[in-house]
């Protein structure tokens, strides 16, 4: 078994790597439509009905990306599990891994979602352990890139 410390590092990496998988995904697959002829919360909500399409799948090593979802109004929602019950009670026990965690996930979206960045759009990050319980919701407002 993996030190805690190494196991929180390791979902934190984990949870960016998704966030990259995500990222190159949705550009691949040209979710958005260019140019944007449709609502903003209509584009958000067929591709959360996309992505969802495509889940629950292991996005990384001790990470599953459950579902996502759209709303209310300019925002995107993502729900993880951490499959790993020693790393995700080391983040629901420590309030420095979780804001260290939000820092990587700002950087994410900051520099790898330029649409919702450049669209305003809010992303929020449930996390949740094995027995659904909550971990923590992060969201990250791209007014704050």
């Amino acid at each position: 078994m993996l030190p805690v410390k190494s196991a929180t590092q390791g979902i934190a990496i984990a949870l960016a790597l998704a966030v990259i998988f995500l990222a190159a995904r949705r550009y691949g697959a040209q979710y958005f439509s260019e140019p944007f002829d449709e609502p903003l919360s209509f584009a958000l909500g067929r591709d959360a009905a996309a992505l969802n399409a495509t889940l629950p799948e292991m996005v990384s090593q001790g990470v599953r990306l459950d579902k996502a979802g759209a709303g209310p109004g300019n925002a995107f929602n993502y729900v993880y599990t951490i499959v790993d019950d020693a790393a995700a009670a080391k983040l629901l026990g420590d309030p420095k891994e979780l804001e260290s965690l939000k820092a990587q996930l700002r950087e994410r979206v900051c520099t790898v979602m330029p649409e919702y960045r450049d669209n305003g759009t809010v992303v929020t990050y449930s996390l949740k352990n094995n027995a659904g319980a909550s971990i923590a919701e992060i969201g990250i407002d791209p007014g704050d890139c």
